[in-house]
C-alpha cells in the first residue's frame, strides 16, 4: 500500500494548476483500482470501475471557477481517501454502480396490478 499523503485544503492559483491537480487526483484514482478491487471483493471487471470513475470526473467536466474546482478537489480527495482506506462498506461502493442499473418499470396492466399499483 502506498503512502497517502495528509490532507490539506489548498487554493489553486490557475485554472492550469487546478486542471493539473484533477488530473493527479484522477490518475491516483485509477492506479489504485486494482487495490480497491481486491479490499472490496467487487465482481466486475476492471473496465467497469474505471469506466465509473471516469463518468464521476465527467460530470464536472466543464466546472471553471477555481474555487468549485478546489472545492471538487477536495471532495474527491476525501472520497479516494475513504476507498482506499477501506473506511467504507462495501455497499457504499456499490451505490456508485447501482444509480445506473435500476429495474425496468412495468409498462402492462398486469404487471402493474400484481404490483399494486394499478
Amino acid at each position: 500500500m502506498p503512502l497517502i499523503e495528509p490532507l490539506v485544503t489548498r487554493s489553486s492559483t490557475s485554472l492550469a494548476d487546478a486542471r493539473s491537480r484533477a488530473i493527479q487526483l484522477y490518475r491516483q484514482w485509477q492506479k489504485s483500482v486494482p487495490q480497491i478491487m481486491l479490499d472490496y471483493h467487487l465482481c466486475m471487471p476492471q473496465s467497469v470501475v474505471r469506466a465509473k470513475i471516469r463518468e464521476e470526473f465527467e460530470k464536472q467536466r466543464y466546472v471553471s471557477d477555481p474555487r468549485t474546482i478546489d472545492v471538487l478537489l477536495f471532495k474527491g480527495r476525501i472520497e479516494f481517501e475513504e476507498t482506499y482506506n477501506v473506511w467504507k462498506q462495501y455497499s457504499h461502493v456499490l451505490r456508485y454502480f447501482d444509480a445506473n442499473e435500476k429495474e425496468p418499470q412495468a409498462t402492462k396492466f398486469l404487471d402493474k396490478f400484481v404490483e399494486g399499483r394499478a
